[in-house]
């Protein structure tokens, strides 16, 4: 039909657009809240991001303290620090077409292979910081701020300093420092126990960066400056540990010991004039050592004394009133079998009714299991803690060993007469060295003295130690009477060998057999001698343990003693002590 109407149909996506479009506006709005309220609760964060993402920081490593040694009136430097230059490498700045060739140049200058070079830097291509080689001369570190790359200064390879700890004396007292590895971690020793005194506080310095995080402006509010650590100032003297370092290292080379001990005390103060491990090692080179070589054997490793502790509990039982140094006591020939004890035997010797004094004097196993039944398990017990025996000196050494030594409840029959003669507990050095310095100056347990003092950088001091008496253990008359009995030891006993020409020496001999598993280890012994001089008025007490001695004899008495003595005779000329034996005496005087 003409004139009809045309019917007009919507175009299509017209909807559709108005759809995206209305998804789009929300989207936006929605954008726009998430930018406002980011803004306004979170704007603080969001300018820090921004204000770090624009700044940097170099660590300024302190420097360590130095730690010193005495040498008479003045100190000897036992570890220092120097700056040395390393080579890092930034990854991330160095430019693709310049790795090959940073590579190649970088290792000729250093020393290095290319191909680890490049390896470095393609491992962690993204990465801020790679060590190259740490330690290098100043001939390398000056080649490497002028490398270049046609014309251009090579960017991402750099120069910074870090404090490298030194040990001028080398191995001296080496197990008692310790030593600090390059990135400042202190391993072992005195470099250990005192760190927090002695390794300071790293400062830093911050800088504005640009879009390359390239430095455009230093900013001196955000940096500081580090603080250097304090000085810590031992009672070790340089000269002693020197002697007995060697007198240790001596013993066990003649003898073919596994390793040996020994330690050096002043019984008055409880000063520790010399601490011995053998085998040692160079705390220079720390890395190339074993860890049996950096093992401090005085504290950490616990032995069985032998008839070294003969010596303490003859006198606990003088002090409790029990005996007296007079009193005799039968010691079966030789052959005793002891009632739920076992047998015990004198070492082939056959002794017949002896003195306590000559029980000691002849190290008689029957007679101290004897004095052991005098003074019961409990007492016993009582008198090994009396004396710090199975627990920590203090000496605040890392690793220090409480000894083995079981619960009172657990000694048997077979405890009652064998701890007497130092089987059934264990003991380190520097314990059965505190324990002797008490018959050494009048009846009292001292406290191990290894640091003297702390001085800050400009020599103001922040912390003096003091000699300091852990409890009375012994009256002075019964102190007096043992260390007469333990000169005899060396006059007419078993210590013959420690006799010196100018002194009184007084001491005793050990000869302890090895645990193993399911009992003593045939033909083992810890060989051992503890001695002090002069008699009358003690400087120095000294033991000296060989462990495992493989060749020639392995009585304390023969292993240990003579070089007790040689650690004596040179430790008392070198301290300037007078002469005491009245024939050396009389000779100066009719002179």
């Amino acid at each position: 039909m003409q004139g009809s109407t045309e019917i007009l149909k919507p175009r299509p996506g017209k909807h559709r657009h108005k759809v995206v479009f209305g998804l789009l506006v929300l989207a936006l709005a929605g954008l726009a809240i998430r930018l406002l309220w980011v803004m306004q609760d979170h704007r603080p964060e969001a300018q820090a991001q921004s204000r770090e993402s624009k700044r940097t920081a170099v660590s300024l490593p302190a420097r360590p303290g130095n730690i010193y040694a005495r040498a008479r009136s003045s100190y000897v430097l036992m570890a220092a620090s120097k700056q040395v230059p390393s080579c890092f490498a930034d990854p991330a700045i160095v430019e693709d077409r310049d790795l090959a060739e940073v590579s190649i140049r970088a290792g000729e200058v250093l020393g290095l292979d290319a191909r680890d070079v490049l390896y470095a830097l393609v491992r962690r291509r993204t990465a801020r910081f790679v060590w190259l080689k740490r330690g290098i001369a100043e001939a390398e570190a000056d080649a490497v701020r002028t490398l270049r790359i046609g014309g251009r200064k090579v960017r991402g390879i750099g120069i910074t300093h870090e404090w490298e700890r030194t040990y001028p004396s080398g191995p001296l007292a080496a197990p008692v420092i310790g030593f600090r590895r390059r990135d400042g971690v202190a391993g072992g020793g005195v470099e250990a126990s005192c760190d927090r005194q002695l390794r300071g506080t790293d400062g830093r310095r911050a800088f504005l960066i640009d879009a390359g995080r390239r430095p455009i402006w230093r900013l001196p509010d955000e940096s500081c400056y580090p603080r250097d650590g304090s000085h810590v100032f031992l009672t070790i003297d340089a000269s002693i540990q020197a002697i007995l370092d060697q007198a240790v290292a001596d013993a066990v080379g003649a003898y073919e010991g596994k390793w040996g001990c020994g330690v050096v005390v002043e019984p008055r103060t409880g000063n520790v004039m010399a601490m011995s491990s053998v085998p040692t090692y160079d705390p220079s080179r720390y890395n190339e050592a074993t860890d049996e070589e950096r093992t401090n054997r005085a504290v950490t490793v616990p032995f069985e004394p032998g008839s070294v502790l003969k010596g303490i509990y003859a006198a606990s039982a003088v002090r409790a009133n029990l005996a007296t140094y007079a009193t005799p006591i039968f010691c079966e020939n030789g052959s005793y079998r002891a009632y739920r004890g076992g047998w015990i035997t004198d070492h082939g010797s056959a002794y017949g009714c002896l003195t306590l004094t000559d029980v000691v004097v002849h190290s008689s196993n029957i007679g101290m299991a004897k004095v052991g039944e005098l003074l019961g398990n409990r007492r016993m017990y009582a008198i090994a803690q009396l004396f710090g025996l199975g627990a920590q000196t203090g000496v605040r050494l890392p690793g220090e060993s409480c000894g083995i030594m079981r619960p009172a409840d657990q000694w048997d029959g077979y405890s009652l007469r064998r701890v007497p003669f130092g089987q059934e507990i264990s003991v380190t050095a520097l314990q059965l060295t505190m324990a002797y310095a008490v018959l050494a100056n009048g009846g009292l347990l001292m406290r191990p003295r290894l640091v003297e003092k702390v001085t800050d950088t400009r020599g103001r001091v922040l912390l003096r130690t003091r000699p300091e008496v852990v409890r009375r253990v012994l009256t002075q008359p019964v102190a007096a009477q043992s260390l007469a009995v333990l000169e005899q030891v060396v006059e007419r006993g078993t210590g013959k060998k420690a006799q010196l020409e100018r002194w009184t020496v007084f001491g005793k001999t050990g000869t302890a057999q090895i645990a193993g598993r399911g009992g003593y280890v045939p033909g083992a012994y810890v060989s051992s001698f503890i001695g002090g001089a002069p008699v009358g008025s003690p400087a120095a007490v000294c033991l000296i343990s060989v462990y495992w001695p493989r060749s020639r004899a392995h009585y304390g008495g023969t292993v240990a003693a003579p070089y007790v003595k040689e650690v004596l005779k040179r430790t008392l000329t070198y301290l300037n002590i007078p002469p005491d034996k009245p024939e050396v005496l009389a000779s100066l005087g009719s002179g």
